[in-house]
Protein backbone atom coordinates (compact mmCIF):
# COMPACT_ATOMS: atom_id res chain seq x y z
CA UNK A 1 0.00 0.00 0.00
CA UNK A 2 1.62 3.54 -0.78
CA UNK A 3 1.49 5.52 2.17
CA UNK A 4 0.92 9.51 1.48
CA UNK A 5 1.68 11.97 4.16
CA UNK A 6 0.36 15.54 4.71
CA UNK A 7 3.60 17.67 4.32
CA UNK A 8 5.61 18.82 8.16
CA UNK A 9 3.25 22.27 9.30
CA UNK A 10 6.02 24.02 10.86
CA UNK A 11 2.80 26.58 12.41
CA UNK A 12 1.33 23.49 14.16
CA UNK A 13 4.60 22.29 15.48
CA UNK A 14 5.65 25.63 16.69
CA UNK A 15 2.09 26.13 18.38
CA UNK A 16 1.74 22.65 20.33
CA UNK A 17 4.98 20.46 20.10
CA UNK A 18 7.16 21.95 23.37
CA UNK A 19 3.31 22.40 25.15
CA UNK A 20 2.24 18.86 24.66
CA UNK A 21 5.88 17.47 25.45
CA UNK A 22 5.49 19.81 29.30
CA UNK A 23 2.59 18.47 29.94
CA UNK A 24 3.60 14.91 29.04
CA UNK A 25 6.38 15.52 31.40
CA UNK A 26 4.39 16.42 34.31
CA UNK A 27 1.78 13.47 33.89
CA UNK A 28 5.00 10.88 33.95
CA UNK A 29 6.85 12.76 36.77
CA UNK A 30 3.37 12.65 38.97
CA UNK A 31 3.10 8.84 38.33
CA UNK A 32 6.82 8.65 39.63
CA UNK A 33 8.99 8.37 36.65
CA UNK A 34 12.43 9.89 36.19
CA UNK A 35 12.94 12.18 32.97
CA UNK A 36 15.76 10.94 31.22
CA UNK A 37 15.64 12.41 28.19
CA UNK A 38 13.44 15.30 26.32
CA UNK A 39 16.10 16.68 23.84
CA UNK A 40 14.63 16.80 20.14
CA UNK A 41 16.34 14.28 18.52
CA UNK A 42 13.60 13.10 15.66
CA UNK A 43 12.97 10.50 17.67
CA UNK A 44 10.31 10.20 21.13
CA UNK A 45 9.55 13.08 22.70
CA UNK A 46 10.43 11.96 26.19
CA UNK A 47 12.19 8.97 27.54
CA UNK A 48 11.59 8.11 30.95
CA UNK A 49 12.20 5.52 33.74
CA UNK A 50 10.37 3.91 36.68
CA UNK A 51 11.79 0.71 38.26
CA UNK A 52 13.30 -1.69 36.30
CA UNK A 53 11.67 -0.36 33.11
CA UNK A 54 12.52 2.26 30.50
CA UNK A 55 9.79 4.36 28.79
CA UNK A 56 9.78 6.26 25.41
CA UNK A 57 6.95 8.56 24.83
CA UNK A 58 5.70 10.05 22.17
CA UNK A 59 3.09 12.83 22.88
CA UNK A 60 0.78 14.04 19.66
CA UNK A 61 -1.96 17.39 20.05
CA UNK A 62 -5.32 16.44 17.63
CA UNK A 63 -6.20 19.91 17.43
CA UNK A 64 -9.68 18.75 16.13
CA UNK A 65 -10.50 17.10 19.78
CA UNK A 66 -11.79 19.71 22.10
CA UNK A 67 -13.64 19.12 24.86
CA UNK A 68 -14.82 15.60 25.81
CA UNK A 69 -13.71 12.96 23.17
CA UNK A 70 -16.68 13.10 20.38
CA UNK A 71 -18.42 9.90 21.20
CA UNK A 72 -19.07 9.40 17.03
CA UNK A 73 -15.02 8.85 17.02
CA UNK A 74 -14.85 5.44 17.02
CA UNK A 75 -11.37 5.13 16.84
CA UNK A 76 -7.82 7.26 17.70
CA UNK A 77 -6.08 7.98 14.39
CA UNK A 78 -1.86 8.06 14.85
CA UNK A 79 0.29 8.92 11.49
CA UNK A 80 1.25 5.76 9.91
CA UNK A 81 4.53 7.84 9.59
CA UNK A 82 5.13 7.18 13.20
CA UNK A 83 5.44 3.08 12.08
CA UNK A 84 8.98 3.80 12.07
CA UNK A 85 9.51 4.94 16.08
CA UNK A 86 7.02 1.54 16.62
CA UNK A 87 9.94 -0.42 14.80
CA UNK A 88 13.20 1.78 15.85
CA UNK A 89 11.71 0.76 20.04
CA UNK A 90 10.91 -2.73 19.10
CA UNK A 91 14.16 -4.48 20.38
CA UNK A 92 15.02 -2.40 23.25
CA UNK A 93 14.12 -3.28 26.78
CA UNK A 94 11.22 -0.87 27.45
CA UNK A 95 7.85 0.26 26.37
CA UNK A 96 6.51 2.55 23.80
CA UNK A 97 3.51 4.55 24.78
CA UNK A 98 1.71 7.18 22.38
CA UNK A 99 0.11 10.05 24.10
CA UNK A 100 -2.98 11.67 21.86
CA UNK A 101 -3.62 14.77 24.08
CA UNK A 102 -6.87 16.79 23.43
CA UNK A 103 -6.50 21.07 21.83
CA UNK A 104 -6.11 22.40 25.48
CA UNK A 105 -4.07 19.32 26.52
CA UNK A 106 -6.82 18.72 29.91
CA UNK A 107 -7.01 14.94 28.34
CA UNK A 108 -5.13 12.63 26.43
CA UNK A 109 -5.47 8.95 25.48
CA UNK A 110 -2.20 6.75 26.26
CA UNK A 111 -2.24 3.98 23.47
CA UNK A 112 0.46 0.76 23.44
CA UNK A 113 2.93 0.32 20.80
CA UNK A 114 1.55 -3.19 20.60
CA UNK A 115 -1.81 -1.86 19.29
CA UNK A 116 -0.35 -0.04 16.77
CA UNK A 117 0.43 -3.32 14.55
CA UNK A 118 0.19 -3.03 10.29
CA UNK A 119 -3.10 -4.72 10.06
CA UNK A 120 -4.90 -1.14 11.63
CA UNK A 121 -2.94 1.27 9.44
CA UNK A 122 -5.86 2.23 6.58
CA UNK A 123 -6.59 4.93 4.62
CA UNK A 124 -9.09 7.42 6.48
CA UNK A 125 -10.87 10.49 4.84
CA UNK A 126 -11.57 13.72 6.45
CA UNK A 127 -11.99 17.53 5.49
CA UNK A 128 -7.98 17.66 6.78
CA UNK A 129 -6.46 14.51 5.35
CA UNK A 130 -5.05 13.86 2.11
CA UNK A 131 -6.22 11.92 -0.31
CA UNK A 132 -4.18 8.57 0.32
CA UNK A 133 -2.84 9.53 3.82
CA UNK A 134 -2.93 6.58 6.37
CA UNK A 135 -2.92 6.25 9.71
CA UNK A 136 -3.11 3.38 12.45
CA UNK A 137 -6.81 3.23 13.67
CA UNK A 138 -6.99 2.34 17.05
CA UNK A 139 -10.65 1.83 18.48
CA UNK A 140 -10.61 4.15 21.58
CA UNK A 141 -12.13 1.21 23.94
CA UNK A 142 -8.40 0.02 23.86
CA UNK A 143 -6.17 3.24 24.70
CA UNK A 144 -6.49 4.54 28.45
CA UNK A 145 -7.79 7.60 28.70
CA UNK A 146 -6.11 10.05 31.15
CA UNK A 147 -7.31 13.47 32.66
CA UNK A 148 -4.25 16.28 33.16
Amino acid sequence: MKRTNRPFSKSLYEAYDQKAKDSLVEYLQAKGHKIVNEKEDFNVDVVSEKGDYLYFNEAEVKVAWDGDWPSHWAEIRIPSRKRRLVEKYKEQNGVLNFYIFNKDLSKAWRIKDTLMTDDTIKEAKGRNIWKGETFFHIPYQKAELISL
